[in-house]
């Protein structure tokens, strides 16, 4: 409990900054930065244990393969974003969430169910801001496909989405370690990469006519270079 309230209490001012951000910002819509990610636990020869698909207000930027450390993507959106203080956190912390999950894979058991072929373990971790600065997080998890366990971030509490997945909520929930790391990195460091590229993008809009916003509000015209993005991408349905 002791190591819990420290971490909450060392992260609250960068909170608070990052709201006081948002608010100041003069964003008009809300904004979101999720990570999909798939774990294999023993992979096929050809395949990668771990790979994170990275989108941006639901636009893909990132492809990034953990095991090799290795950026897949191609694309202008990648590239400008790979000029942000915050692109080499992203992908250290990326790589250490990847390795986390790859460990936790061998004791997830859900009742009556007998995976077939390699176990894998699908996880969106996702943080949104609103315009009024009200933000939120959450970590999505599916294994071999099955929803199974929904993560509420802000309230640290978590949801059973598929009733197989109970013994994976009571190992988890006994699991403090794991709870602070998916606790920090959605809330903390989600939060302050969203922040950094959405001002990174805002610098590198060029307005035309009357120009009131960097990121457009009603009425205000906005023009963006084309480009002509390629990334890969691991076929997945979230909802």
């Amino acid at each position: 409990m002791a190591t819990t309230a420290s971490l909450a209490f060392l992260l609250r001012p960068l909170l608070l900054f990052l709201l006081s951000g948002w608010r100041h910002a003069g964003w008009a819509d809300s904004h979101s930065l999720w990570y999909n990610f798939t774990v294999i636990h023993l992979p096929r020869p050809g395949q990668r244990w771990c790979e994170v698909q990275g989108q941006v207000d639901q636009k893909n930027f990132l492809s990034y393969d953990c095991d090799s450390d290795k950026v897949l993507s191609v694309g202008c959106l990648e590239e400008q974003l790979n000029a942000t203080d915050a692109w080499g956190r992203q992908l250290e912390m990326l790589s250490q969430v990847g390795q986390r999950l790859r460990l936790e894979l061998p004791g997830i058991e859900l009742e009556d169910f007998t995976p077939s072929g390699p176990v894998m373990l699908q996880a969106r971790m996702s943080c949104e801001c609103e315009a009024d600065g009200h933000s939120k997080a959450s970590w999505k998890f599916r294994f071999h496909g099955q929803k199974c366990l929904l993560f509420d971030s802000n309230s640290r509490k978590r949801t059973v989405v598929h009733a197989r997945a109970r013994r994976m909520k009571k190992k988890w929930e006994e699991d403090r370690e794991l709870t602070d790391l998916f606790w920090k990195v959605s809330i903390g460091d989600c939060g302050s990469w969203l922040r950094d590229f959405l001002m990174h993008r805002e610098k590198r809009l060029e307005p035309t006519g009357d120009y009131r916003g960097a990121l457009g509000a009603p009425g205000d015209a906005v023009k963006l270079q084309p480009c002509l993005s390629v990334s890969v991408v691991r076929a997945g349905v979230w909802m």
